[in-house]
């Protein structure tokens, strides 16, 4: 009874210096996967404030295009207008001017 006490006694430390030697390694590479992570987390997090920052400049700018295309379409209207007004009046004052100075 006694060799089998010390054959389980045996194993059991041979057991636990194994699984010791395999500790290591993984305490060791949990520590490099946090690291790896915390990197691509903070490239990420980069990525996505410049994407943001992007996203802010294509709105701003198709904003200010819109504004652009309703101030050129009121100031192409208002032209219009003005060209049928002064169209309008020359043709009065031609009117006017053949009246008061008939051809002869």
């Amino acid at each position: 009874m006694d060799n089998l006490e010390r054959l389980v006694t045996d194993f059991k430390q041979s057991l636990e210096r194994q699984i010791g030697s395999v500790e290591h390694p993984i305490s060791s590479l949990e520590q490099e996967m946090k690291v790896g992570f915390a990197h691509l987390i903070t490239r990420f997090d980069t990525q996505a404030a410049r994407l943001d920052r992007q996203a802010a400049l294509l709105q701003a700018g198709s904003r200010w295009s819109a504004r652009m295309n309703d101030w050129a379409e009121k100031v192409d209207s208002s032209l219009e207008t003005k060209d049928r007004e002064i169209a309008d009046l020359r043709s009065r004052l031609d009117e006017l001017e053949r009246r008061q100075f008939p051809k002869q």
